[in-house]
């Protein structure tokens, strides 16, 4: 009895000091919650989101979505939309200038993907990725005052996306199991419940403008939390979150469980990309509204405690939640040491009272029965009618207004059906057969054109059934005029509205009805139908149905759009209107007057083409009303034709008002940066401005830089790449940067002590001491083992794994192009390889980095063996031994350098053929090649070539860039530049032994790069298949414009056929031509803009002298020849001192003809530097805007020996 009382007494802190923690460790261990992350050896499992991830970010009903964040100047976005019962409500709060706007809207759940609520729209781009944010409406300031105002732009992760109580330590869930310990099973439901919770934390930059009024245009970037709640876990709480402006932020949340009991947790997210669990040392300190310190300690790991001071309250709101929950919100002003923020502090209570259930109006779509999809004859007011698909847009449009008729009147009438047009082609076999010939979608302009004609005119001397006209006159409404127009499947849609394309005819006699149905018939095929529909990836012959409604013609005729279509203003309404058909407005035969009002202060503007207008005012009252209410039904702004006789609004029409939705200016410029995780980021143009130089297209924004990020950006501190974040490589205007921070600075220490990695890089200085003073705060110290473990690694892979990473790439090189598609592949097949092309082209990256990493490592052993330490700068001595180390030391194996040795051989075997004068005298690339077909010698050469190196050409690393084998003129006119000058062919390379050439780096680095640079090309010729079968069935309008959308995109394309997305796309590449030729920093230390490169005149002057970094010792004199591009370069002649921007295998060609080169861009490891050493050029690098100080024909001295290039006197030239 005894022992029974004693365990009794013990069994209670049993379970909660032993057992408790015990089953919570297994279950972590056997349930554990998802981390998107992976180690660097499974990069390919988080290339792209997978379907869990867009199952997650889908917009469900029952649950919250909160967005917030802070500008740089106290500036504010909190925006929160709760979904129950099938409705969405957003809540939103602005402030801008002092000065907070709020607005409350409601919608209908109706797409996973997309928010619509009112004015404001919330749009997946990619989960966890991406977000687009635009709102264009009306919110009310404190004083209830309405304001216009356009914010637009994306929301873009800076951190990885968590489940808020993945890392929670058990004690966060003490409240609930302490008080009944024994209830066992009860208590680990409810620990798993919030543990395994769908609430999703992560952190955002949302980078926006936005407008007030008819104030200036004001560009954010609102930094802060995006959470993603079930309702079932939302109880009473309170919650803090703040973002800094050093990238470090905080999300602290209570839920109480009762008045006793809470689940506490909180998470902060490190600007190292780190994530750690912390706990606030008083709840009091963030309640009380003194200025006691916020501070919050880590629970793991040797961190200082982050301390918050709370600054000045900067707004105070308040809202009643559709979960009858009263939601306040204070935003306040907080400070760390030297950086500041704003923190949202938010007390969710129950309201006293329950919120009522919203119920919304609204019209569901009908889809006819199978029954119903055979008749050929339907009147407005059957529900059939209501099915597009049966009576095409402008039917089924005008249907679901008599079904909804309030305050308004619609015209009776009815729809000849697409089964009628369909049974009209079955008996006319002729028309069937050539509009079968549109089915071919590859075909030309003319084709189409003449195609149509003849389905035009075969419908128009066919004949109209009697069965159909003995049905017609049966529904046909009585009546002295009719309107016959037509309605095609597809028409009148928010995507795609094909507005004045179909043919119209008013005043029409009974009798001429016939007629009248075969011209709208034959309409569906005319020239500028069938383009529209071709330019937007269409069915090109679609069913066709026709409404033949009872004509008003006496009174006033109209289109009225219950959201100004020019400013987008869903607050404004404006009436088009005359006297006489709505037809004239649409044609712009006639000028209308123009109304406008609003509908806030019901104010009217009245733009009179006469003396008066040609409505009343008690007219324009009932119009706007009933607009309204059609918005309302429809769920989006409408576009509406009219006819008022009197005090009866007759609408003929209404659909959804076309593009409204469509991105801004902003947002298609801005669509593919990168978000900053603070201001102060670190990026340079260097090396990566000579490896990636011209600016990406949306498949390489999508799939290139992340490939790149995650594949090449260093994992040596924990070997976890994080899926979501882009952290070693940046987007800005479209072009690429190389993230020095995120990628060189996390070992910062190492960094300062030993300068080479500048040099190696850029060839010049890039970082000052603020950089490493930020470093310092951003990533801290690095483990005082992790350069026992670099070099361990590196020494593994210099005498170990270097040659089987070499083997590797090569054989997955010969996989990639064992799966390049098939011409007979499907479509879906073709999805399939890229698939696993990607995963092949991913691991090639990885192999490359690795081999490019045992390349640095020799130059930075090189370097640290001439200076003499491994501390300190290089000085300009030490550079040139370095050069000349590696200049006296060259490799015959070196890929880039063999390009023109391999097209020295060809032009000497087209020599020995004695073919060349026939090959210089030929027009053009093709026809000089086909010369060589006399020539046994040169054929073989060429062939051997192209074999060798055909997959490289300009651009070489982009998915839309052409090889050498495709674009064979800058081959020719190279080939015929030595023809004409053999003297030049003259150099050899020299292949030493020596400790620099057993190391073997360069050769492989470059081995390495042509691999990789043959796996991108069987990659990009499986994109060009994606797009040259989905052109083959139609749905581009162009082969080449899949490079204007993602991968994600164009399988969405195959699935659905959106006009949206074809739309798109094609806007994509109108702005395009926006982003070339931007010249850029080499180093910007905040964001990468755009710079005007301005050259004083005295530059002109003699003795002009810039100086740059030798990678070759020599000294020439010649005339410069400046090139910034490949085509101006095509121009040089032998003996040239040639200077550019930068170099890549493209510019190999030329070495052999020229005297010297300088490049703008270039670290040692760059192409250009590689190849001058190959071919003892002297060269120089970093040389700051050379090719705006020099120009073509000056001459000019370039010493590498002493780094400086200048200017000289032509008088004074021996």
């Amino acid at each position: 009895m005894l022992i029974l009382l004693f365990l009794l007494f013990i069994s209670a802190p049993l379970c909660k000091y032993v057992l408790y923690p015990l089953v919570y460790a297994c279950l972590k261990w056997k349930r554990p919650v998802r981390k998107f992350t992976a180690p660097t050896a499974k990069i390919r499992e988080i290339l792209n989101p997978d379907k869990e991830e867009w199952e997650l970010e889908h917009v469900k009903d029952e649950e919250i979505i909160t967005i917030s964040g802070s500008g740089e100047d106290d500036s504010f976005i909190y925006i929160q939309i709760i979904t129950t019962n099938g409705i969405h409500t957003s809540h939103i709060r602005i402030y801008e200038k002092g000065t907070l706007y709020s607005g409350s809207f409601d919608a209908y759940f109706t797409e996973n993907r997309t928010i619509t609520c009112g004015p404001l729209l919330l749009e997946l781009r990619n989960p966890f990725r991406k977000w687009r944010i635009n709102f264009r409406g009306y919110l009310s300031d404190s004083d209830g005052n309405s304001h216009f105002l356009i914010l637009s732009g994306w929301w873009r992760c800076v951190a990885n996306a968590r489940f808020f109580y993945s890392n929670s330590p058990l004690k966060v869930f003490t409240d609930i199991y302490s008080e009944k310990p024994m209830e066992v099973l009860k208590n680990l439901k409810e620990i798993e419940k919030y543990r395994m919770g769908k609430v999703l934390h992560q952190m955002g930059e949302y980078h926006a403008e936005i407008k007030v009024g008819n104030g200036e245009v004001v560009e954010h970037r609102y930094r802060g939390l995006r959470h993603r709640n079930p309702l079932e876990l939302e109880t009473n709480s309170t919650q803090f979150h703040t973002y800094l402006s050093d990238g470090n932020a905080i999300s602290h949340r209570v839920y109480f469980l009762n008045s006793l009991k809470s689940v506490t947790h909180a998470i902060a997210f490190r600007a190292d990309h780190s994530v750690r669990a912390v706990t606030l040392k008083s709840a009091h300190s963030l309640e009380s509204d003194n200025m006691l310190p916020v501070q919050f300690n880590y629970s793991s790991g040797h961190f200082l405690p982050l301390q918050l001071r709370k600054g000045h309250k900067l707004s105070h709101f308040t809202f009643l939640r559709e979960d009858s929950k009263v939601v306040d919100v204070t935003a306040i002003k907080v400070n760390s040491a030297i950086y500041t923020g704003v923190g949202f502090v938010v007390r969710v209570r129950e309201a006293l009272h329950k919120s009522p259930v919203k119920s919304l109006d609204n019209f569901p779509e009908y889809h006819a029965t199978d029954s119903e999809r055979l008749k050929q004859v339907v009147p407005f007011g059957h529900r059939a009618c209501q099915d597009k698909m049966l009576t095409g847009g402008k039917g089924a449009n005008l249907a679901r207004l008599q079904a909804i008729t309030s305050d308004f009147h619609v015209p009776p009438g009815i729809v000849v059906t697409t089964a009628a047009f369909n049974e009209h082609v079955r008996r006319n076999p002729n028309v069937a057969e050539e509009i079968k010939c549109l089915d071919q979608n590859d075909q030309t302009v003319d084709y189409y054109e003449a195609v149509g004609k003849r389905i035009e005119e075969l419908l128009i001397q066919s004949e109209v059934s009697h069965d159909l006209q003995e049905q017609i006159r049966e529904w046909l409404p009585f009546s002295e005029y009719y309107a016959v127009r037509s309605s095609a499947v597809g028409e009148d849609g928010a995507d795609l509205s094909s507005a004045g394309q179909l043919e119209s005819y008013l005043d029409v006699f009974s009798h001429e009805i016939s007629d009248k149905l075969k011209l709208c018939w034959a309409s569906n095929f005319r020239r500028e139908v069938l383009n529209y529909r071709k330019n937007y990836g269409q069915q090109l012959n679609p069913s066709m149905a026709v409404v033949i409604q009872e004509m008003n013609r006496n009174g006033v005729a109209g289109v009225m759009f219950t959201a100004n279509p020019v400013k987008l203003d869903r607050g404004e309404i404006v009436i088009n209107a005359l006297t006489g058909s709505g037809e004239q407005i649409v044609s712009g035969v006639t000028t209308p007057d123009e109304i406008h009002v609003n509908r806030f202060s019901k104010e009217v503007v009245v733009n009179k083409t006469g003396e008066i207008c040609c409505l009343h005012d008690y007219q324009i009252e009932k119009l706007t009303k009933v607009g309204e209410y059609l918005e309302r039904i429809f769920g989006k702004p409408q576009d509406v034709e009219f006819v008022v006789r009197g005090n009866q609004v007759n609408i003929v029409q209404s659909r959804d008002i076309t593009g409204l939705d469509k991105e801004t200016p902003f947002e298609m410029y801005t669509e593919y940066n990168s978000p900053s995780i603070h201001d102060k980021e670190m990026l340079t143009n260097a090396n990566v401005g000579e490896v990636l130089p011209a600016p990406v297209n949306a498949m390489e924004a999508h799939n290139l830089t992340g490939m790149f990020d995650k594949c090449m950006t260093m994992q040596e501190i924990n070997d976890v790449v994080p899926a979501h974040t882009t952290i070693g490589f940046s987007v800005a205007h479209r072009k690429i940067f190389f993230n020095l921070g995120e990628v060189v600075l996390r070992i910062w220490e190492m960094v300062e002590k030993d300068r080479i990695t500048d040099i190696v890089i850029a060839g010049e200085t890039l970082f000052s001491d603020e950089m490493f003073r930020q470093a310092a705060h951003q990533y801290g110290r690095v483990s005082p083992f992790f350069p026992l473990k670099r070099m361990y690694h590196m020494i593994k892979l210099i005498y170990f794994t270097s040659n089987s990473v070499k083997e590797k790439i090569a054989k997955l090189d010969e996989e990639a192009k064992r799966l390049i598609p098939k011409d007979d592949m499907p479509v879906e097949e073709v999805f399939k390889r890229y698939e696993e092309m990607e995963k092949l082209w991913c691991d090639a990256i990885r192999c490359h980095t690795d081999l490019s990493m045992f390349s640095s490592f020799t130059y930075v052993l090189c370097g640290m063996l001439i200076r003499g330490s491994d501390t300190g700068p290089l000085s300009n001595e030490n550079i040139s031994d370095f050069a000349n180390v590696f200049s006296n030391n060259s490799r015959g194996d070196v890929v880039s350098a063999d390009v023109p040795s391999s097209l020295k051989k060809l032009a000497k075997t087209i020599r020995d053929d004695g073919l060349e004068t026939e090959f210089c005298a030929a027009e053009g690339a093709e026809e000089s090649l086909k010369t060589l077909k006399n020539g046994r010698k040169s054929t073989e050469e060429l062939r051997r070539f192209l074999d060798l190196h055909g997959h490289r050409g300009p651009k070489e690393l982009y998915l839309d860039a052409a090889t050498w084998e495709e674009d064979t003129d800058l081959l020719v006119h190279t080939i015929k530049s030595m023809l004409a000058c053999p003297e030049t062919s003259d150099k050899k390379i020299e292949n030493e032994d020596d400790i620099i050439d057993n190391l073997k780096c360069v050769a492989f680095r470059e081995t390495a790069k042509n691999h990789l640079v043959s796996t991108t090309n069987s990659v990009r010729k499986t994109c060009r298949m994606v797009g040259k079968r989905l052109y083959e069935k139609g749905y581009l309008p162009d082969p080449k414009l899949w490079m204007h959308f993602s991968m994600d995109e164009l399988r969405e394309l195959n699935e659905t056929r959106s006009a949206k997305l074809v739309s798109r796309a094609i806007r994509r590449n109108k702005i395009a031509s926006k982003f070339e030729g931007l010249q850029f920093p080499l180093v910007a230390h905040g964001y990468m803009n755009p710079i005007n490169v301005e050259i004083a005149e005295t530059d002109a002057s003699v003795g002009l002298v810039l100086r740059g970094t030798t990678v070759c010792e020599g000294k020439v004199r010649a005339r410069a020849r400046v090139a910034k591009t490949l085509e101006e370069a095509k121009e040089t002649k032998p003996g040239e001192v040639l200077i550019t921007k930068y170099t890549d295998i493209c510019w190999s060609p030329f070495f052999p003809i020229i005297s010297g080169i300088v490049t703008e861009i270039g670290g040692l490891l760059s192409h250009g530097a590689v190849v001058a050493r190959e071919y003892g050029l002297p060269s120089l690098i970093a040389v700051t805007n050379a090719t705006h100080h020099f120009k073509t024909g000056d001459l000019v001295e370039l010493d590498s020996i002493s780094g400086t290039i200048s200017r000289l006197d032509e008088n004074h030239h021996e």
